[in-house]
């Protein structure tokens, strides 16, 4: 696409978008934390990729999301704040050419549609590193003589 009568290129190419879908599923529930506690880490293993669970405690409500699907649902929010900006700033080069018709006011219209046009992909990021306990860790601390020593934990008055 270029401007009319001249050479420049205004968007070369069509930024391209995550195939990612928003479409998250109602996952695993929990009625109470103790229920959730009792699960232990299955039952955060049994949160999939693309589902969210749900924890209800006796005050408020939770919801858990696989680390993958909360990088791209910030990375969707940040898309989306961007292109409010992208759009309340077109609005005001659109207000300023309704007002001056000059050839300046028009360009900068142009530009403006541009800039919101030639960003970049959907920001998504890789999340954190897995962790993973090697052998060895787990052979030094697999044993059954841990003692937290209660009596010596401060106790509320």
């Amino acid at each position: 696409m270029t401007r009319f009568g001249t050479n420049e290129v205004l968007c070369p190419t069509p930024p391209t978008i995550s195939a990612w879908s928003p479409s998250l599923a109602p996952g695993p529930y929990w009625n109470s934390f103790e229920q959730f506690r009792i699960g232990g880490t299955t039952a955060l293993e049994s949160i999939n990729i693309g589902s969210v669970a749900t924890l209800r405690s006796k005050t408020t409500c939770f919801r858990i999301l696989r680390d993958e699907d909360f990088q791209r649902v910030i990375g969707l929010a940040s898309e989306v704040h961007r292109l409010k900006q992208g759009i309340t700033f077109v609005v005001q080069a659109a207000r300023v050419v309704a007002k001056h018709k000059d050839q300046e006011s028009i360009e900068l219209l142009i530009r403006s549609v541009s800039m919101l046009g030639e960003s970049p992909v959907l920001p998504e990021r890789e999340g954190h590193d897995q962790f993973e306990i090697t052998k060895k860790e787990i052979l030094e601390n697999s044993g059954d003589d841990f003692d937290v020593k209660t009596a010596n934990i401060p106790r509320p008055l």
